[in-house]
């Protein structure tokens, strides 16, 4: 019998170590936003430079917006964009250390490019527009939703992939004309929170 149960034995024992193998194949996550996909073992210090790219508003949501608020959301969107486009750079400038760290360059040698888009915005919902409800759920106070994607330039291969939905106690006040101003704080926000999960995987 024990002749028997000694080749399970070492069976059982590569099939584990092979699994603790497989699971240490990639970066551990950050956990800094609601959903992360690390899909590499590497650390990002092999690459010098970081190219960020605008993301798009292509197909974004606006959610729980009065036209009031959808107007005002029109003439400022672009100032949103550009909010998170430079807290990116600016944190990832004071968090780390790449060589160069640029907006919409093109990216070439030993690059990383990050690009995304937000897919929502809501206005919020009651007591939790802008904020005022602070045991509300996230997702029915004013709030931004992107995605993002990190990738090795060279190769066109993603090395992470990021969803998250940014809601915060900026606002004070649930008056349709600070909704813009809100939305250009979680972006500046959400900026420095890439900045931070790149800095992590560096």
């Amino acid at each position: 019998m024990k002749k028997f149960h000694l080749p399970l034995l070492l069976a059982a024992l590569l099939l584990l170590t092979a699994g603790v193998a497989f699971s240490a194949d990639t970066l551990p996550k950050p956990d800094k936003f609601d959903e992360e996909e690390i899909l590499t073992g590497e650390r990002l210090a092999k690459y010098d430079h970081v190219v960020v790219k605008d993301f798009t508003l292509d197909g974004a949501e606006l959610i729980n917006m009065d036209e009031d608020e959808k107007k005002l959301f029109e003439e400022g969107k672009k100032g949103i964009v550009k909010a998170l486009t430079e807290s990116i750079v600016k944190n990832l400038k004071d968090k780390t250390k790449f060589k160069s760290v640029e907006a919409n360059k093109s990216a070439k040698g030993k690059t990383l490019l990050l690009k995304g888009k937000f897919y929502q915005f809501n206005g919020g919902i009651g007591a939790a527009k802008f904020f005022l409800g602070f045991m509300a759920p996230k997702s029915g106070k004013t709030n931004i939703g992107i995605t993002a994607e990190l990738i090795e330039a060279s190769s066109g291969k993603v090395l992470a992939r990021i969803k998250d939905i940014r809601a915060g106690g900026e606002g004070s006040s649930a008056a349709s004309r600070f909704i813009v101003k809100v939305f250009t704080i979680q972006a500046t926000d959400e900026g420095e929170e890439l900045a931070e999960f790149i800095g992590e995987l560096y």
